[in-house]
């Protein structure tokens, strides 16, 4: 592996090594300055590519010691040290802390503790002792109340350990809880709460407890008594006895912390199976309020599968990515500069790295969006199979490998720039402080509303509540109807069906509407019918769609003249400007059977050139009998376009599923057709193309002129050969014709104009979308590779599968990530120039033609 540092040092157990981040540095395996020479420090985006290896992490398995930090990269200024590789018999490291006394706790993956006390004097080796060979993967240690508190996963339940004597031993073990469930995503960090509690995250196999106090809204369904699957937070006074469900809803969090506001914050898990689909949602930062339900139900194996954003959900801090998460901390303890003690560390075991996470304050929450570096690669290594951290007595970061039997090694991150750093990330960080007094009376009032789900005045909880249900901050919004929620519904049902102001009656609505009554979604959604949408904006808009979407799913029993009402007030709306309210709107009217919703929800299949919209626009329209022959053809070209999909393990699955209630909605000899098409287009090969001689070397002026007669009398017949003839057909498809390699031009017509079409021909590096270039790749043993790299069915795949030759699409090389040396994109286009010169005037324009069809013509004669 490429070193990027200037020097290693040598000293006992210790490797030294001081590292620079160019602000053109990209991610391990992609090409960088070498030099060691000092840069200015830049955000570096966080973005994971199709050549980073998810399996990384494999390479630590059979290592004799940790990963030597000279392959690292990290952020400007910063200085990164091996302290101790473990042993054979000190196992691999699940988690970490440290002791008041400064010395490092860690839990053994299998079973019991260690406590390694550092030297004193560079070249002595740190001291490595066991205080607990009893408690089974101790996935969260915490120091408080003068005990070491521990998550002990696979022994199901958190343990306090306290020394009596003052031996330095921890001689009492006291289990405070017992929790039931799986042991997968289970029981992991612990936090210390302002409020002196202790804050325990468990992700989805563990069961949520029924016998505690429970903050989230009554209206969930674990609290209506339905059984799901749903990470959560948990908190305890110092000796158990006092315990909350503090929020749920997530899928497996590992790590925990506050920052110096006191807001708690988690790196929340994705469903790699999902992946690729609308109802797949990234690894994220969530800022994890009290109360809080963040929407993720674990997997039932039901479809349509759970979709976990909804509008009564709480909000996500921010997305990160692909990833596999481990531990958090805020820099809050360190002596870093300032822009660091104030951000986020947030641990990738998978991609081998660590994420500092920039929040602002944003009203009574954070936003990671919308201003630059949001987040950085702050370390990458590989392998670095990164596990938890900690920051010590002296301001340095602390953190260790491990998991999964691989080599463990403890790091050590100090600070060791210049003030000039400093300095300029003080004034960074007292220009983004310029709101805080805003964003702090802004919690102070999201905490109070939080605090009104507890006590029994529910007329002095609506009184405070109430108001701000149309609140213009989406966490206010939360809190204040959370705590409507909470009080009986006969206090407020009547108030939610008399509302008047438009903003806060949708929200008044969107709580009755989570009601176990069927009389309350029926009301509900016939209030809805007779409000003035275009007096709400897009989030109350969303708000107002998901009523209906709650009422419809809940079989309420809708009467005709309702539904109508509801389609014509949401149908003047559709399409929408905004993205994310068409998947809603063409939810709404589709199950509402609104005369024009097929054909406009059809329109929007065929104009977004997103992965995950074009899948839900399928999903929503897939059991419309109404279709006419026209649209089921349009809708059997896109679904054939699902096999170039990129997405999890699941993403076969859903096309089957997808296709399958498909063919169930037509007739016998209707379904048999498009059965064996559909087969045929699968399996379907390419057949030999002819070479022809050179015509002209076409340019668009000679051909402008002439774009208007594509609409006059066109053979399509001749234009799908010439698709053929000019290698189109090697990289595109369209309809059923054509290979999946470079864009899908099914329905380019409805992106492009007619010479925008032409141009991106004759000149394809003009426009080149980034999943589409040309790529360099140099091997560690020195081999070069050049192409396009393809979507592979599962980004976890150890392999990159790259086309080398556009003319020739079965010219593939697969590579092993692991031996990946520089990973360059080119702005260029694999696509090469000239394809038309072998054409006539005409035999153009037939081509443009029948790309403008969709190749659908020669689908239906």
């Amino acid at each position: 592996m490429r070193r990027f540092g200037s020097r290693a040092v040598l000293g006992g157990q210790v490797l030294l090594v001081t590292l620079a981040l160019f602000a053109s540095r990209p991610a391990i395996g992609q090409t960088g300055n070498d030099s060691s020479a000092s840069g200015a420090a830049s955000s570096v985006g966080v973005k994971i590519s199709e050549a980073d290896d998810y399996t990384q992490w494999k390479q630590a398995l059979n290592a004799e010691r940790g990963t030597d930090p000279a392959s690292f990269r990290i952020a400007d200024g910063f200085q990164i040290e091996l302290l101790h590789s473990a042993a054979e018999a000190e196992g691999s490291w699940v988690s970490m802390a440290i002791d008041p006394r400064g010395r490092i706790i860690v839990a053994k993956e299998e079973r019991g503790l260690l406590r390694i006390t550092l030297p004193q004097q560079s070249g002595d080796k740190p001291r490595v002792e066991t205080i607990d060979d009893t408690l089974l993967e101790c996935r969260g240690l915490l120091f408080a109340h003068d005990s070491l508190y521990a998550n002990a996963n696979n022994s199901k339940g958190l343990y306090r350990l306290r020394d009596t004597d003052g031996d330095d031993q921890f001689d009492e073990s006291t289990l405070l809880y017992r929790s039931a469930g799986g042991a997968g995503h289970g029981r992991n960090d612990l936090a210390l709460g302002p409020d002196g509690m202790i804050y325990s995250i468990h992700g989805d196999s563990v069961d949520l407890p029924t016998e505690f106090f429970d903050a989230t809204s009554p209206l969930s369904e674990h609290r209506q008594g339905q059984l799901t699957r749903e990470g959560h937070v948990l908190r305890f006074d110092r000796d158990g006895q006092k315990a909350e469900v503090f929020a749920t809803g997530l899928r497996n969090p590992f790590g925990i912390d506050f920052n110096a506001d006191g807001e708690l914050f988690t790196y929340d898990a994705d469903a790699e199976f999902d992946m690729g689909s609308p109802w797949y949602r990234p690894t994220r930062i969530v800022h994890v309020v009290r109360g809080g339900d963040f929407g993720w139900r674990g997997v039932t194996g039901n479809w349509p599968p759970y979709y976990p954003d909804h509008p009564d959900n709480a909000l996500p801090a921010m997305d990160i990515g692909k990833g596999s998460p481990t531990a958090v901390k805020f820099g809050t303890r360190s002596n870093f500069p300032s822009r660091y003690r104030r951000a986020l560390f947030a641990l990738d075991w998978a991609y081998g790295r660590i994420v500092a996470v920039h929040l602002k304050p944003s009203g009574a929450g954070y936003s990671g969006a919308g201003y630059t570096g949001t987040a950085e690669t702050f370390l990458q290594g590989r392998p670095l199979n990164v596990t938890d951290l900690d920051f010590g007595p002296d301001g340095a970061m602390y953190f260790v490998t491990g998991g999964r039997k691989t080599k463990s090694g403890l790091y050590r991150v100090r600070f060791v720039g210049g003030a000039s750093q400093d300095d300029r990330a003080e004034a960074t960080a007292e220009a983004d402080q310029a709101g805080d007094a805003a964003a702090r009376q802004a919690r102070q009032l999201r905490r109070r509303l939080e605090s009104l789900c507890e006590g029994d005045d529910a007329e002095r909880a609506l009184a405070e509540a109430w108001p701000e249900l149309d609140h213009a901050d989406p966490w206010i919004r939360y809190a204040a109807r959370n705590a409507v929620e909470h009080q009986p519904l006969d206090a407020w049902r009547e108030r939610a069906l008399d509302e008047t102001h438009p903003r806060r009656a949708v929200a008044a609505l969107l709580a009755l509407v989570r009601s176990p009554e069927a009389d309350d979604l029926v009301a509900a959604a016939s209030r809805m019918a007779e409000l003035n949408l275009f007096e709400l904006d897009e989030d109350r808009l969303e708000m107002a769609t998901y009523v209906v979407e709650r009422a419809l799913a809940g079989e309420a029993g809708l009467q005709p003249s309702t539904k109508t009402a509801l389609a014509e007030r949401f149908g003047r709306l559709f399409p929408h400007a905004e993205a994310r309210l068409n998947r809603r709107l063409s939810s709404v009217l589709i199950g509402l059977k609104s005369p024009d919703a097929i054909e406009r929800t059809l329109q929007l299949l065929a104009t977004t050139d997103d992965q995950a919209e074009q899948m839900h626009y399928l999903f929503v329209l897939r059991e419309c009998r109404e279709m006419n022959a026209e649209q089921r053809a349009r809708y059997a070209a896109a679904l054939g376009r699902m096999r170039q999909y990129q997405g999890g393990e699941g993403m076969p699955k859903f096309q089957r599923q997808l296709q399958n209630d498909w063919l169930a909605t037509l007739t016998g000899d209707e379904r048999a057709r498009w059965q064996t098409m559909l087969a045929a287009e699968e399996s379907a090969t390419l057949p030999p193309i002819e070479p022809r001689p050179e015509v002209r070397k076409w340019q668009a002026a000679d051909l402008v002129g002439a774009l208007d007669d594509v609409s006059q009398g066109r053979d399509l017949r001749r234009g799908q050969q010439m698709f053929a003839a000019a290698l189109c057909v090697r990289c595109h498809r369209v309809g059923f014709t054509g290979a999946a390699i470079g864009p899908d031009l099914t329905f380019v017509a409805r992106r492009f104009g007619r010479r925008d079409l032409l141009e991106s021909i004759l000149d394809p590096s003009k426009v080149v979308a980034e999943q589409y270039r040309a790529v360099r790749i140099v091997t560690v043993d020195g081999r070069v590779l050049s192409g396009q790299v393809l979507p592979a069915s599962d980004y976890r795949s150890p392999k990159l599968r790259i086309a080398a030759n556009a003319e020739d699409p079965s010219d593939i090389t697969e590579l092993d990530k692991q031996q990946i040396e520089t990973y360059e994109t080119s702005l260029l286009s694999p696509m090469p120039q000239g394809l038309l010169n072998s054409l006539t005037r005409d035999e153009i324009l037939d081509l443009l033609a029948f790309l403008e069809s969709g190749g659908l013509a020669g689908v239906q004669k």
